[in-house]
């Protein structure tokens, strides 16, 4: 009995001696920062057809995911509002959704979005979407910041 105890006792110990030495917690998790999928690239627009062009986007822009029967998405809309009427570009990506109800929202709540994607799945599971509402925040077409869930001023302050 204590001779099959003592294998698997010794190779905890080592285990333990190994994580010890070789983990550092005080060592900081780099910030990753994810590229945009091609996708995102390739599908045309919903107001004018065209393909979002990286060209016509600042180096600083978001991406939020949305849609007409998402209750935090209309909570989070004004401040959208706001950061569009300030020039800060966002490209909105309308996911499955009805496209008349998406249309009324639009017409009933305002656009604050640069150009509008309508997604059925394909960018969403490319972009590793959870669920509505989702914002990222794009620097040099690099995700830096991601938001799961209505997006609030404190979240992007440090952005403008």
């Amino acid at each position: 009995m204590k001779k099959t105890l003592i294998f698997p006792l010794s190779g905890l110990i080592i285990l333990g001696v190994c994580a010890f030495f070789f983990l550092d917690p005080s060592q900081e998790k780099e910030k990753v920062e994810l590229s945009l999928p091609e996708v995102l690239f390739e599908t045309s627009g919903f107001y004018d057809q065209e393909i979002l062009n990286d060209k016509e986007l600042d180096d600083f822009f978001i991406v939020n995911f949305f849609a007409s029967w998402c209750k935090p998405c209309l909570a989070e809309h004004p401040l959208l509002m706001e950061l569009h009427a300030n020039g800060v570009k966002i490209v909105g990506i309308n996911f499955r959704d009805d496209e008349d109800n998406f249309v009324e929202w639009i017409n009933k709540h305002g656009n604050p979005f640069f150009h509008i994607i309508r997604d059925d799945g394909t960018i969403a599971y490319e972009m590793g979407l959870i669920g509505v509402p989702e914002t990222y925040f794009i620097n040099n077409l690099r995700v830096v910041k991601k938001i799961q869930g209505p997006l609030f001023y404190e979240d992007i302050e440090e952005y403008l």
